[in-house]
């Protein structure tokens, strides 16, 4: 299932508003989308850009989406994914959890 365009787009508002501006240079909070899967991202600059120039990430959430529009949100949990709620709207599912 492809992501609707207004998923997408509520998605890049919500974690934009999770990191203040002036913390943006250093942090931010994204998103990846594989299928029918969505994987939110806190992701760090590096400590030394003159040895690493790559961002690392770190998993904070995933959402789920069947083929009937019902997501189900889940949490990290000792290297693996645990289950944690379920709804029709994923940015509400997020604001109720606020992982970041």
């Amino acid at each position: 299932m492809d992501l609707p365009e207004e998923i997408r787009h509520a998605l890049s508002r919500w974690c934009a508003a999770r990191i203040p501006e002036r913390e943006r240079e250093h942090r931010r909070i994204g998103y990846t989308v594989h299928g029918s899967e969505v994987t939110i991202l806190d992701r760090r600059a590096p400590a030394r850009p003159e040895l690493d120039v790559e961002w690392s990430s770190r998993p904070l959430a995933r959402l789920r989406v069947d083929g009937a529009g019902h997501w189900t949100l889940y949490r990290p949990v000792d290297g693996g994914w645990a289950r944690t709620s379920d709804g029709a709207d994923p940015i509400a599912l997020l604001e109720a959890q606020a992982p970041a």
